[in-house]
């Protein structure tokens, strides 16, 4: 009878530890977007379901976010930036690249590139919408076009290949 609670214990261990360890994470990127990133400045932090939500403030950017997922160990901090007309002034991709070479630990010039050419393409999809890979991170843009258009750009980090 004792065994199958040890075993349970054991089980449910891990999971207990993996919250605080991704919160942990969570923060120390956020250390590292405000000693890295000028002008960026945390507004709310929230956690919804099993993620952590912060929210970050900076003048170029509508909308700037930093979350992270505690139920899965493997997943990346990512970040989502908003900017709220059809097409970003250049100010904008330099915060994304900034925040977005801490977060996927890039080069500025790898995510700047990776996003203009994100918001590029999703302009012209039908859907527009694009996703795809380039340089170790996953790009994934929505632009709307009009008098309320917008630009939603979402960067993380692609999980490196299991070992073989």
């Amino acid at each position: 009878m004792a065994v199958w609670r040890i075993a349970i214990l054991a089980a449910a261990l891990p999971a207990a530890w993996a919250a605080p360890s991704r919160a942990d994470e969570c923060e120390a990127v956020t250390a590292n977007l405000g000693a890295q990133v000028p002008k960026i400045a945390v507004a709310a932090r929230t956690a919804e379901g099993q993620a952590i939500i912060i929210q970050l403030k900076h003048p170029d950017a509508d909308e700037l976010t930093l979350s992270c997922d505690n139920t899965e160990i493997t997943r990346q901090a990512e970040v989502t930036a908003k900017w709220n007309s059809a097409w970003p002034p250049a100010r904008f991709f330099d915060i994304v690249a900034s925040a977005g070479a801490v977060v996927v630990a890039n080069t500025e010039a790898a995510v700047r590139s990776g996003a203009i050419l994100c918001a590029q393409r999703a302009m012209t999809a039908d859907g527009n919408s694009a996703t795809f890979d380039v340089n170790g991170a996953r790009f994934e843009c929505v632009t709307t076009t009009g008098v309320n258009g917008s630009t939603r750009i979402h960067i993380s980090k692609l999980n490196d290949a299991p070992p073989q």
